[in-house]
């Protein structure tokens, strides 16, 4: 009990952490995609470090500015109004470098699966506040992610129950993961009340907090091949950066999906 209150404070100080750099996020712009940007490559550099010794060489270093590059571009096409076509030919010649480097660098898919994961955040996150109120949509979306991870935290520790996947991540539960996804809308729905918006995006929180879980096994699955525990040790209570984001690696570009299509408004 005492270890299970010193975690669940832990947890609530990164949130007090983090709070003020989701306020950068949530005003959009420039600033917000320099910052989102610099999680991503950061996150990327805890990866590179979790199975390098502790240490970046020239390869790793090299595929970390890779990984950055279809943000870059996309960043690039947006401020210079590049035809989409080039745009997209470019990023593709990008991520198709990222393939390459990841054998080298990790040498499984896993390792690919995560660097290219990170890639398309990077990406995503670019054109997610390039919209107009992206940053309040990306917001919503990072909440959404923290809840369905609290939830599924507390719920499991709660109840416990069959495990959701145990030969990749022997810790989560079908009760967290459902109690995750039962309380997924609540940012969204807070939101929406508020502000007097249309409450039938909050729907489609269910699929951007599905969706969170499977970008939490991912990295546990990447975890588990490369015998990590945790994936740096900046934040109390999660690890590192990535350890508390590998939901949103999944997340963010499907609600930039979304609302690309226009189903979240």
């Amino acid at each position: 009990m005492i270890m299970y209150q010193k975690e669940t404070f832990s947890r609530l100080i990164t949130a007090v952490i983090l709070l003020p750099l989701l306020l950068v996020l949530m005003m959009g712009g420039v600033p917000a995609m320099v910052l989102a940007l610099g999680f991503v490559l950061f996150m990327a550099w805890e990866l590179f470090l979790s199975v390098r010794n502790d240490r970046i060489d020239g390869l790793s270093f090299l595929a970390l500015l890779t990984i950055g590059l279809p943000a870059l571009f996309a960043f690039l096409g947006i401020k210079l109004e590049w035809q989409i076509a080039l745009l997209l030919m470019i990023q593709t010649v990008a991520w198709s470098m990222i393939v390459v480097m990841a054998f080298f660098v990790f040498r499984h898919v896993s390792g690919m699966v995560m660097m290219l994961g990170l890639s398309v955040l990077g990406w995503s996150l670019v054109q997610l506040l390039a919209l107009e109120n992206g940053g309040v949509w990306l917001a919503l979306c990072l909440l959404t992610v923290a809840v369905v991870d609290t939830m599924g935290y507390l719920a499991g520790r709660q109840f416990g129950g069959p495990k959701l996947c145990p030969a990749i991540s022997p810790a989560k539960t079908w009760s967290g993961a459902i109690a995750g996804l039962i309380f997924s809308p609540l940012p969204f729905a807070i939101y929406s009340f508020w502000y007097d918006k249309p409450l039938w995006p909050a729907l489609f929180a269910l699929g951007v907090g599905a969706i969170s879980i499977f970008g939490d096994l991912m990295e546990s699955w990447f975890k588990r091949r490369h015998q990590i525990k945790d994936i740096g040790r900046i934040l109390p209570g999660h690890g590192g950066l990535l350890d508390r984001f590998d939901g949103s690696v999944l997340a963010v570009p499907l609600l930039y999906a979304l609302l690309k299509m226009g189903w979240m408004g």
